[in-house]
């Protein structure tokens, strides 16, 4: 039913009564719109009710015409009133719903004070916002699983503070929820920027394959550094294979050697075939492809690489100094392909490396005197894992150093079985393989414990442990091995994160207190296992000791939050003995607010402080006690 003629009416009707009711006889406009009306009188008895009075209100016989077209004008808005139509210009789209499954539909049960402030933070710009987002998903993870946060989470992939938006690209990817897809693909810009690119990482992350309809749809208009991510996302399915290699052939700059790079990482008889041919020509372009996968052919293609070198290297002695050059760079691609590849081919080749590393070293080391200039350390280590301690170095003249650290990073990035076999054997013979040994030990679960009490570096065994941490991810809940390493362009990190089973992890953390730092102790700091409530305590006990002992003890502050510590006694007051010729006001209020403890406990510590000053015990230095007490009043 076409409804029109009841608003037209309505119109006139107020038009009649601003124009008032002795021009009604010569309102052709009214009586218009009257007779446009009429066939709607049909439809209901109000309707019908509606015509008549205006008919009446026409009438030359009505009494009271002021009184009529109240009434009548009153009537038609109620009639409009129960209309309940809302009019929207443009043309009409389909409606797409999110089911009550996709949204989850969680709500947590958290103080809307709290909520609003996270609110707030994720979608507005300002100082602060990002270290109090972080507190509270550390505090209060579930919060960020609410219906009313997800979709505000989305939004803060585009926050001014870049930082706060990778922080939740990194939640979103660990909270592995497929149900945060369709917020992710709604309103998906190929076109974007860095939100865009983040929206494709996490949905690359969360659904694999189960995208690929989506990577290739928006392929098709994808610019820059989406089309890169949207390309990379192409991995998870084989049957992009043909796909991939058409884009081989268009493709341009990074976007090809992502191509290749993904390529490299299928395992797929055309590829090896593929890149066995390229191999007679272009051996070390193959090997920059080659360099991060994992796959079975690409170790047999850089093992057979790698036989070729080292029969160039028995004749060393006879090259010209332009030959040592080609065959010094060539050995450096070789050694970085080299990681990540498994198999009893590659453990040939670190045999057979290992037995030339006379040979080698004294190439490396020729070839950097002739150049005149240190090599850059990144041309043998370059794009092995990320490096944390740094317990290797950067000696690049040394080529037993340089296999340690491709071994052990490789066992992080494959834990292939004959990788772990091979770095017990070379460490029985050379102990720079130790950090290696000590991932296979974890690896297979072993209480290593007293083994690790008679090692004699204790930096080569922290450098292993360090790329273990607990992860808190719900039901979850585990130890990772982790590493990051870089793809073709030395820009992008990838990361490579492997569940383990750690049955004796408590022994472990016992002998790394033992052998602890201050930076040891950062890394211990990430073994501690939330979901084990008689560890937590240790653990936070042990961090609460270590901070009042500390030079800076706020580097404890997250150890003790992990642990759930709520003791703060004595923290203010050594915090200011060894900061408080540094720090001012603000920085001190803003060690009280953080510190552990309830608002009562927190107080008392507080006041404990500024009575200190105040009786001359503690040099008060730049603070302004009156100050103190009143934000301490207002705040704790």
């Amino acid at each position: 039913m076409d409804t029109t003629p009841i608003y037209a009416l309505r119109e006139r009707l107020r038009a009649a009564g601003i124009a008032g009711t002795s021009l009604l006889s010569e309102d052709f406009r009214l009586k218009r719109a009257y007779e446009a009306y009429l066939p709607l009188e049909a439809a209901s008895p109000v309707f019908a009710k509606l015509g008549q009075m205006t008919a009446q209100l026409l009438s030359p016989d009505c009494s009271n015409p002021q009184g009529a077209l109240l009434d009548t004008l009153t009537l038609a808005d109620a009639v409009i009133c129960t209309l309940a139509v809302v009019d929207r210009k443009g043309d009409i789209e389909p409606f797409s719903s999110i089911s009550e499954e996709q949204n989850a539909g969680r709500i947590v049960n958290t103080p809307c004070s709290v909520l609003k402030e996270l609110l707030d933070a994720l979608t507005t710009s300002g100082g602060g916002h990002y270290a109090s987002v972080c507190e509270l998903h550390e505090k209060s993870p579930e919060i960020f699983a609410d219906y009313r946060v997800r979709h505000v989470l989305v939004q803060a992939l585009d926050a001014s503070y870049s930082e706060l938006a990778d922080k939740v690209e990194e939640w979103l990817i660990e909270s592995n929820d497929r149900t945060m897809l369709p917020l992710l693909y709604q309103d998906f810009d190929p076109r974007g920027k860095k939100e865009m690119v983040r929206r494709v990482r996490i949905i690359s992350a969360l659904a694999g394959a189960g995208a690929n309809e989506f990577y290739i749809r928006m392929l098709g208009e994808a610019q820059k550094d989406v089309r890169t991510e949207l390309i990379d996302a192409l991995r998870h399915d084989p049957q992009n294979i043909p796909l991939l290699f058409e884009l081989a052939g268009t493709e341009r700059g990074k976007n090809k050697d992502k191509v290749f790079e993904l390529l490299a990482g299928m395992q797929d008889e055309s590829i090896e075939n593929f890149y066995k041919e390229l191999a007679k020509t272009k051996p070390d372009t193959v090997l920059k492809y080659l360099r991060n996968a994992t796959t079975d052919w690409s170790a047999a293609l850089v093992a057979q690489i790698c036989e070729a070198l080292i029969g160039r290297l028995d004749t060393i002695n006879n090259a010209s100094i332009k030959e040592k050059q080609k065959l010094s760079d060539h050995l450096r691609c070789v050694l970085r392909a080299v990681f990540g590849k498994g198999g009893a081919q590659i453990c040939d080749c670190y045999r057979k490396l290992l037995a030339r590393k006379e040979v080698i070293n004294s190439l490396l080391k020729e070839m950097q005197e002739q150049s005149k200039e240190k090599y850059d350390y990144d041309i043998i280590f370059y794009g092995v894992l990320r490096p944390l301690l740094n317990w290797y170095g950067a000696d690049t003249l040394d080529i037993e150093i340089t296999l340690a650290k491709i071994l052990h990073h490789s066992l992080i990035a494959n834990q292939d079985w004959t990788l772990q076999e091979l770095a017990l054997e070379l460490y029985q013979k050379n102990k720079k393989f130790l950090p290696a040994v000590v991932t296979v030990k974890c690896l297979r679960d072993e209480d290593c414990a007293d083994w690790l009490e008679k090692q004699d570096s204790e930096d080569a065994v922290f450098e292993a442990l360090c790329h273990i941490f607990w992860r808190r991810n719900g039901s979850s809940d585990s130890y990772m091995l982790h590493g990051a390493y870089n793809d073709v362009y030395h820009t992008a990190y990838q990361c490579v994160d492997t569940p383990i089973r750690l049955s004796h992890a408590g022994k472990i953390m016992d002998w790394m207190k033992k052998h602890a730092t201050e930076p040891r102790d950062d890394i211990l700091m990430g073994w501690v296992p939330s979901n084990d409530e008689s560890l937590c305590k240790t653990m936070g006990a042990y961090f609460y000791e270590k901070a009042l002992k500390s030079e800076d003890l706020r580097r404890y502050l997250r150890g003790m939050e992990i642990c759930g510590w709520t003791v703060c006694d004595g923290l203010a007051v050594q915090y200011f003995k060894t900061r408080g010729n540094i720090i001012g006001q603000w920085h001190l209020q803003e060690f009280l607010r953080t510190m552990p403890g309830d608002r009562q406990a927190k107080r008392a510590e507080a006041q404990k402080l500024s009575e200190l000053m105040k009786t001359g015990k503690i040099n008060k230095r730049k603070i302004v006690v009156s100050a103190l007490d009143e934000w301490i009043q207002e705040n704790l």
